[in-house]
């Protein structure tokens, strides 16, 4: 008799708890293993073949949704099932059921694997929802003070509309094809003559986003750096090209975009803005961190094994400590053509809060970080720490990007 670690293909089931079951069919055998209760022992005689995976045939995941699966009907015993929260690593140690996986945590200690929905059907099981359920579009406010953030540079307010370099006209439509289940990944530890990770900022307008990133500038101006956005407004006298912004013709702007050079673009009294990639190759070449906050769908454009984007959500509290902490603070608001510094409303506080929920609702599994913008001091020095582990420290990154 042995308690339950791993069953391989082969292995053959002679009792459960102390019933024989070599002559039961199938769902007989399920239907004890359901009315069991607590730990369950199983006599079985291991299969001929053995299975001693090398270190250099381990597999590794990130999961991309929470599982657990004592709520999954689906399960054929729901104490054999392995629960995973979004993020986690887990190891594969046998995929050779088509639906029911193998898998231990990785950084557990403890030998004991358990059963995961395959990728295959788990993305089948996804697939076959209503599609309003599996993916919500994100609905932005018409109020110009929600929708639009300074992206482009670090205190721009010239903004009114913003597209990403991959947004088709139905781009409420082009998020739909993702279906988050899981993604291979291998440990990389970034080499002192490789170029700095691209650092991605997202989160919801008034979270602090830019003053964090205005903090870690001025905490170190040869580390840090940010992209120079494009514009096709015409320069004003006490501007200079390529400082404030890259001043190009409406024609070059347009072919650019035409040809996916922008990371994001938007157009504000008929002026184009936009931050290109080679605007984030440029800070990258100097041999400097690269902040750059996007749109969230943008993120996934942005995961290539030139940029290895490390992507931080910066998240705010709950509503109660917004109304404690923002009472006295202003909001960047562009419903005026002075793009003036308002106070907080509460309609400002919730837009907030239901704005991150959705983010992080629809694009957390891209999120390598989730940082909550209480205490500015305290999400800065939080923000510094996991900087100098990312450049110091192995972390999980997509088999592609190693591989491509």
């Amino acid at each position: 008799m042995l308690n339950i670690s791993l069953i391989h293909v082969g292995d053959e089931l002679r009792e459960v708890n102390g019933i024989p079951v070599e002559d039961k069919r199938p769902e007989e055998i399920i239907q004890i293993l359901a009315q069991s209760q607590g730990a369950i022992t199983f006599k079985i005689i291991p299969s001929i073949k053995e299975e001693t995976p090398s270190k250099e045939g381990k597999m590794f995941i990130k999961a991309l949704f929470d599982y657990d699966p004592n709520e999954d009907k689906a399960i054929p015993c729901k104490e054999a099932g392995l629960s995973f929260k979004k993020g986690d690593i887990l190891q594969i140690m046998s995929q050779d059921d088509a639906t029911w996986w193998q898998a231990k945590h990785a950084d557990d200690a403890n030998p004991r694997a358990g059963l995961i929905p395959s990728k295959h059907f788990q993305e089948r099981r996804l697939a076959l929802r209503r599609p309003e359920i599996l993916v919500q579009p994100l609905k932005v406010s018409n109020r110009k003070s929600s929708g639009f953030r300074r992206s482009f540079r670090l205190s721009r307010k010239d903004k009114k509309t913003n597209k990403s370099m991959y947004e088709c006209k139905k781009s409420d439509q082009y998020d739909t094809a993702d279906v988050p289940t899981y993604e291979e990944v291998t440990p990389y530890r970034r080499q002192t003559n490789e170029k700095y990770r691209l650092v991605v900022l997202v989160g919801p307008v008034g979270v602090g986003l830019n003053e964090l990133k205005r903090k870690l500038l001025i905490s170190d101006t040869q580390h840090y750096g940010v992209t120079v956005p494009h514009t096709t407004r015409a320069r004003r006298s006490q501007e200079s090209d390529g400082v404030e912004y890259i001043f190009i013709s409406k024609h070059l702007f347009e072919t650019d975009v035409q040809n996916n050079k922008f990371i994001e673009y938007g157009e504000y009294k008929n002026n184009y803005y936009g931050t290109s990639i080679d605007s984030v190759r440029s800070v990258l070449a100097k041999n400097k961190v690269c902040l750059l906050d996007v749109q969230p769908h943008t993120v996934k454009h942005l995961r290539t094994l030139e940029f290895k984007p490390y992507v931080i959500f910066i998240k705010p509290p709950s509503i109660e400590r917004l109304r404690e902490t923002r009472k006295n603070a202003k909001i960047i608001s562009s419903r005026d053509d002075q793009g003036a510094a308002k106070p907080f409303t509460e309609d400002d506080f919730q837009e907030m809060i239901k704005s991150a929920q959705i983010m992080e609702n629809q694009y957390g599994h891209l999120f390598d970080k989730i940082i909550v913008n209480d205490d500015l001091t305290v999400a800065f020095n939080e923000l510094k720490t996991t900087f100098d582990k990312l450049e110091t420290e192995a972390h999980w990154v997509p088999v592609s990007w190693l591989h491509s």
